[in-house]
């Protein structure tokens, strides 16, 4: 077992038993329907669905895989486990602050960042888009709830007993990034100007620090869930208003400064907790 902040993850086998399978699984399921998706937005084949309810579907590959793979190597008690780091609320409070606060850090700095390296000044988002943020959260967090049972509640536990934190949350932001990899053909989801390299060191990055948000919770997937959906959130605004820009003046892609943000916290709380096993607040 792992063991975190005055807890332990109940699975019983936190090996690498049933990873293979939760591979498989999670990413037919998700890339078979993003395939469906993206040929339907190229207007290759006839899908009555919107392509973006498609892009939510495919979101569940990660759960799917992960109760299936939990019941395979641990039979109902495993599938018991994954389900209750779903709804593992009572944690400190300042987690929530974390999960919900901290992207808010997180994007003004990258928007500092922005201009710092030439992004013009965008017009003001209209009211409407900070009004909403609150209600994208909620709305955002069942696709993230499906993505985080996957890689933070099944996949992190069993690698964090062989490598450890900063290893395994490495692996999983690179899985993590290939398994969107799709979605770069779908143009309604706007990854196609994107360079795949910066969304994979998005992705190692946002894991470590994910990775840690799972740890000093004593692995609650709501947590990181919360992380997750606010992150995605809280840049619909500045997403919004640089839109209004000239396609030709709008400078470096937004995740760019986001990802070099989000690099520089990992990097401290790489050399803040080196040599540790796992990551929790105590360890500081």
């Amino acid at each position: 077992m792992i063991e975190f902040t005055g807890r332990k993850i109940a699975d019983q086998k936190l090996s690498s038993s049933g990873l293979s399978l939760f591979l498989v699984i999670t990413f037919t399921f998700t890339w078979l329907i993003l395939g469906l998706a993206a040929l339907a937005a190229n207007h290759l084949i006839n899908v009555t669905l919107p392509v973006t309810l498609l892009i939510t579907v495919a979101t569940l590959g990660p759960a799917v895989g992960a109760f299936a793979a939990a019941a395979y190597a641990s039979g109902r008690p495993g599938s018991r486990a994954l389900l209750a780091q779903v709804g593992r609320w009572r944690v400190g409070w300042r987690w929530y602050v974390i999960a919900l606060m901290g992207p808010v850090f997180i994007m003004l700095a990258g928007y500092l960042v922005w201009r710092l390296l030439g992004g013009p000044l965008p017009p003001a988002p209209p009211s409407a888009a900070w009004v909403t943020i609150p209600l994208l959260v909620v709305v955002l967090l069942i696709p993230a709830l499906f993505e985080e049972v996957g890689w933070r509640g099944f996949v992190l536990p069993r690698l964090q007993s062989r490598y450890g934190w900063l290893t395994s949350s490495l692996i999983v932001g690179v899985v993590w990034a290939i398994w969107h990899a799709p979605i770069w053909f779908i143009p309604e989801a706007g990854f196609s100007n994107l360079p795949f390299p910066v969304f994979l060191c998005f992705t190692m990055a946002l894991s470590l620090i994910m990775t840690w948000i799972y740890n000093g919770t004593g692995g609650s997937v709501l947590l990181t869930a919360l992380t997750h959906a606010a992150v995605n959130a809280y840049a619909s605004p500045w997403n919004m208003a640089v839109s209004f820009l000239p396609e030709s003046t709008r400078g470096l892609h937004l995740q760019i400064p986001v990802t070099i943000v989000l690099a520089v916290l990992a990097f401290v709380l790489a050399l803040l907790h080196k040599g540790h096993a796992r990551i929790t607040p105590e360890n500081k």
